[in-house]
């Protein structure tokens, strides 16, 4: 929770996210708040501005084939190191026997045009003479997902309407400083941040994480060589820095001096790992990581899930649905009250109620 930014937070969002690797950003209101809860001083405005004003952040996909927000800088380390993974709509191509000439053609036609344009959407894509055969004229939506993989494409501000729209990367970053190292020097950094983040950690946690088989994941364990070192964890075997042992040893504050934190869906700290009984207890898990990979927005006290959230936003205001797992003391709930209005302060409106559910 230290390095993750949840006790000392980061100076900078742009901070916040190398640090992470990332931060999952299929839902930017979930993004925003992941990086506001671990940022000094980061406001909703301030958010937008560095996706699409100053352009330090920018989204596209990496670890498990899903959408990120990286600071810029990091661009070139995601590409290098999953530029060799087909993306959903190339295995699927494949399955189904399509030849790839055609399709890559189509592919390179609609980088030329992003080239030369200021942004596109899907909807663009779609209405122009593609002249795609049966199949691929289906999955002209995953377009913009080679595209990114190739390293020439990321989102860009969203149309009026709230759509996707995607821009070159020449374009969105001009004086981005392109120079994405091999594959393997990329794997390698890769995971000395993943362990710097979320270690001390075991190879098929680094697996769970970046979508990766765990013989993968042990190939970059390996080469890093003596930066990692063996720890052992309530009687496992794990793996943490070298550099981070000093750290490691240090005894924590008691549970009670810990801050109370509202996460929501998809945060860094419930992804980071594959076993999560160091963070829940095990009769709660599927209230948070329910199916088809959905992850519940949860309540942070003490260092442990103690239970889910969510918000309804409305035109007056934010009302707040809290379920705690547990009965909850007068002073956790005015320090919970307390994040929320903090919380809706993020998402510029006031909060209208915190609504409290035990056990639903």
């Amino acid at each position: 929770m230290k390095r993750s930014g949840l006790i000392t937070p980061f100076d900078t969002a742009e901070q916040a996210a190398r640090a992470l690797v990332g931060i999952q950003a299929q839902m930017l209101p979930a993004t925003g708040l992941a990086l506001w809860n671990r940022t000094r001083g980061l406001d909703r405005a301030s958010f937008d501005g560095l996706l699409y004003s100053q352009r330090a952040l920018v989204r596209i996909w990496g670890q498990r084939q899903t959408l990120h927000c990286y600071d810029a800088a990091t661009w070139p380390l995601i590409f290098a190191a999953f530029r060799d993974r087909d993306s959903w709509m190339e295995r699927l191509l494949k399955k189904r026997g399509v030849e790839p000439k055609a399709w890559l053609a189509t592919v390179e036609r609609i980088g030329r045009r992003l080239r030369h344009t200021d942004t596109l959407s899907r909807d663009d894509v779609r209405t122009e003479e593609l002249e795609l055969d049966e199949i691929t004229s289906q999955l002209w939506n995953g377009i913009f997902v080679i595209l990114c993989r190739q390293g020439l494409a990321c989102h860009a501000q969203p149309g009026p309407r709230g759509e996707a729209r995607f821009a070159h990367r020449k374009v969105w970053l001009p004086d981005l400083e392109w120079n994405p190292p091999s594959g393997e020097r990329a794997n390698l950094e890769l995971a000395r941040r993943y362990f710097g983040a979320f270690g001390p950690a075991h190879p098929r946690d680094l697996a769970h994480w970046a979508g990766i088989t765990v013989g993968r994941a042990r190939r970059w364990t390996s080469g890093l060589g003596e930066e990692l070192v063996s720890v052992g964890v309530e009687g496992e075997e794990l793996l943490a820095r070298r550099i981070d042992l000093p750290e490691l040893s240090e005894s924590p504050p008691g549970r009670e001096a810990w801050p109370v934190r509202l996460l929501h869906r998809f945060d860094p700290l419930l992804l980071g790992l594959k076993d999560k009984s160091w963070l829940i207890d095990p009769q709660h898990y599927r209230k948070v990581w329910r199916p088809a990979g959905h992850v519940e927005p949860v309540l942070l006290m003490g260092g442990e899930i103690r239970g889910t959230w969510r918000y309804l936003r409305t035109s007056k205001g934010i009302k707040a649905q809290l379920d705690p797992f547990f009965e909850l003391s007068a002073p956790a709930r005015r320090a919970i009250a307390r994040e929320a209005q903090r919380l809706a302060g993020f998402l510029e409106l006031p909060l209208l109620e915190l609504e409290t559910q035990i056990g639903s």
